[in-house]
């Protein structure tokens, strides 16, 4: 089947596929909006009820269509989004709208003080975004919610499909569920297998293939080897079967934030932003990181101290356990901990290796019989970690950051694996927030790349409250 016929096969088939495309971004869009606005109304009630905040309560639900129609101008209704972006639209949103909503008040002659239009609005944009992860949480466990989740055909070539097969199969967010895919013709051998996934030969087939599979999407994946005209046409019969477009990038990690669109005379792209780590921010957290760090110390101190006599009495050694590490661009460095295992421990590693529970250049026993009482405790509680303090004031060490390697560990790396080097090491990181030792190695390691890439200072602070909840839980330390 050419493009051309497919596309006349789709504008002869009834408006059921066209109209139930849009129908899904309408739909969902109803119900966001709906959601803003009962958010809107709730918080405004709320703001009558405290004391000289609102002085006239009928005018004051005037913010409620205000408020979706400011959600509505970013295109939080008709657009496709996960929870970051969607919570990004309602942050504009709040932002945006104060001003217009101080100068509405001012044309009506409603008093209202600029403190109470902010509150408002920030606290209706809240309530908005727990909407917004409510219907998250439900497509994560496996609920279809049109429009926010999508049955997708996939088209691209024999070299390009499987990888997006895996990288869609990997994702925790459960927004596509594949349910066929188009390989570019006129390939050597033939369509190849994608992990049970129907596959048909030909871009031309994605309309039909769409229609017989109940799919409202398409993920393209772009190849040289794909001729650009071809792809125009694919795109105009899609849209006239009112079937959603995704576009896929071919990066194999999150950038969010970092992408945009740089449109051209015939040439639209997608701009690559630098990361932040290369920019001033960076310099805030590595002062925020020593200043944080020497004042935790200050305070510390007498817990510090308590915990290493507490450690000598349990067995006989040291309190504190010194290690050469891997820092930031390859320079060692000292890293102080409090010991918890018995003396002579790394001269017995030899014999254990037997034992080993981790894959990559780690090593980890769950059941680890050099470590001591006291050991065992600080472990299960992080405590052990505190002396690391000392590294992060010295400027060893951040706060958060990848896991601290060691020099064998880091003999080891393949070339990807030591992009992980560009940032200090940290106390804590999404290693340690999504599984610490439970992890795989490639799941750490795939976990380090995405913060250092993706690093933010609101990433730090999310870090950090997550680490209390990891170290109160215990959950992956041994």
């Amino acid at each position: 089947m050419t493009l051309l016929s497919a596309r006349a096969t789709t504008l002869a088939t009834p408006g059921r596929v066209a109209t139930r495309g849009r129908a899904t971004v309408h739909r969902t869009g109803r119900v966001l909006a709906g959601a803003d606005a009962v958010a809107a109304a709730v918080v405004v009630l709320a703001a009558v009820l405290v004391p000289d905040a609102i002085s006239r309560t009928g005018p004051a639900f005037l913010f409620v269509p205000l408020w979706v129609a400011a959600v509505s101008a970013t295109g939080d209704y008709r657009l496709p989004g996960h929870l970051t972006a969607r919570a990004r639209r309602l942050a504009v949103a709040a932002l945006v709208l104060p001003t217009a909503t101080l100068l509405t008040a001012e044309a009506i002659g409603y008093p209202v003080s600029a403190a109470v239009v902010t509150s408002v609005c920030v606290a209706s944009a809240g309530l908005g975004a727990l909407a917004r992860g409510a219907v998250a949480v439900a497509a994560r466990r496996g609920v279809h919610l049109s429009g926010v989740t999508h049955r997708v055909v996939l088209a691209g070539t024999a070299d390009t499909l499987p990888g997006l097969v895996d990288r869609l199969h990997q994702s925790r967010t459960h927004r596509f569920a594949v349910v066929g895919a188009c390989v570019a013709a006129g390939e050597a051998g033939g369509p190849p297998a994608l992990d049970g996934v129907p596959v048909v030969s030909g871009i031309a087939a994605c309309v039909p293939t769409a229609r017989m599979s109940g799919a409202d999407a398409v993920i393209l994946a772009p190849d040289p080897t794909i001729p650009a005209t071809d792809l125009q046409r694919l795109c105009w019969c899609l849209e006239d079967a009112g079937v959603a477009i995704f576009m896929w990038t071919g990066l194999l990690s999150s950038t969010a934030g970092r992408l945009h669109l740089d449109v051209g005379e015939r040439l639209p792209l997608l701009h690559l932003g630098a990361p932040r780590r290369l920019g001033p921010s960076h310099l805030v957290k590595h002062v925020l990181d020593r200043a944080v760090a020497t004042v935790a110390l200050l305070l510390l101190a007498p817990a510090l101290l308590a915990l290493a006599l507490a450690v000598r009495l349990d067995s006989p050694g040291p309190a504190f356990f010194r290690q050469t590490r891997i820092g930031r661009g390859d320079a060692p460095f000292t890293m102080w901990k409090l010991r918890t295992m018995s003396c002579g421990a790394s001269e017995a590693v030899a014999g254990l290796l037997d034992l080993n529970e981790a894959g990559g250049p780690l090593f980890k026993i769950h059941q680890d019989p050099r470590i001591t009482r006291v050991g065992r405790w600080l472990r299960r509680t992080s405590l052990d970690e505190l002396p690391q303090l000392i590294n992060v004031a010295l400027g060893h060490m951040s706060l958060v950051g990848p896991r601290p390697a060691l020099p064998s560990e880091v003999a080891a790396y393949l070339p990807d694996v030591r992009h992980r080097l560009v940032v200090r090491p940290g106390m804590t990181g999404l290693w340690q927030v999504s599984g610490r030792s439970d992890l795989s190695w490639e799941d750490a390691v795939q976990l380090d790349q995405q913060y250092v890439d993706n690093w933010s200072l609101l990433l730090d602070a999310r870090i950090l409250l997550r680490t209390a909840g990891a170290v109160l839980s215990g959950r992956g330390a041994y």
